[in-house]
C-alpha cells in the first residue's frame, strides 16, 4: 500500500500533510498523556541530541506492527502543536521530499527526556487505520479519539 497523506492541496510547504505510524499504545499515550515518544539518539554519538521523530508525506507499504495507526498532521500543525521540553531545543527540518524529522538537543548536561508534549487539538488532524486492521480495532480506536477530539477517523 502506497498512499499520499490526503490534506489541503496548498503549495505552501506549510500545508504539506504528514503522518506518523503509532503503535495503539503509543495512541493511547498520546490521547491521554499528550504525549509524542521520541526515538532515541544513538549512544555514543558525540552529540547532544535527546531524540528523534521521524514523520512520512505518505503511508508506505503495509504496516510492520499489528495494531497500528497513522497520525495525520500538517506541517505548520506541527510547528504550532509541539512543545519544546525544558532545557531542550527543538529542531523541525525536512530531510528529503518525503520526510519530516523532528529533533531535540540537550541545552544542559543530563536534561533529557523520551517523549515530547504536544497541544492535541492543534496536532491531529485526521486518525488512518490500516484496512487489514480488524473491524474491532478500528471501532476501538474511533471510539477512543473521538471521545477525546473531534477528527475523522478511516479506514486507508
Amino acid at each position: 500500500m502506497k498512499q499520499w497523506a490526503r490534506g489541503p492541496r496548498v503549495d505552501e510547504p506549510g500545508a504539506l500533510t504528514v503522518v506518523r505510524e503509532l503503535a495503539f499504545v503509543e495512541l493511547i499515550e498520546l490521547l491521554e498523556f499528550s504525549h509524542l515518544r521520541l526515538d532515541a539518539s544513538a549512544q555514543g554519538s558525540g552529540t547532544a541530541w535527546v531524540g528523534t521523530q521521524e514523520w512520512q508525506r505518505r503511508i508506505e507499504g503495509e504496516s510492520s506492527a499489528p495494531g497500528a495507526v497513522y497520525v495525520c498532521t500538517t506541517l505548520d500543525a506541527l510547528h504550532d502543536a509541539v512543545l519544546a521540553p525544558e532545557h531542550a531545543e527543538l529542531k523541525i527540518d525536512m530531510p528529503t521530499q518525503s520526510r519530516v524529522r523532528l529533533r531535540t538537543l540537550s541545552t544542559r548536561q543530563g536534561a533529557s527526556q523520551a517523549c515530547l508534549r504536544v497541544d492535541l487539538q492543534a496536532l491531529i488532524r485526521r486518525v488512518l487505520v490500516p484496512a487489514s486492521a480488524p473491524a474491532h480495532l478500528f471501532e476501538l480506536v474511533k471510539h477512543v479519539v473521538m471521545t477525546r477530539l473531534w477528527v475523522e477517523v478511516a479506514r486507508v
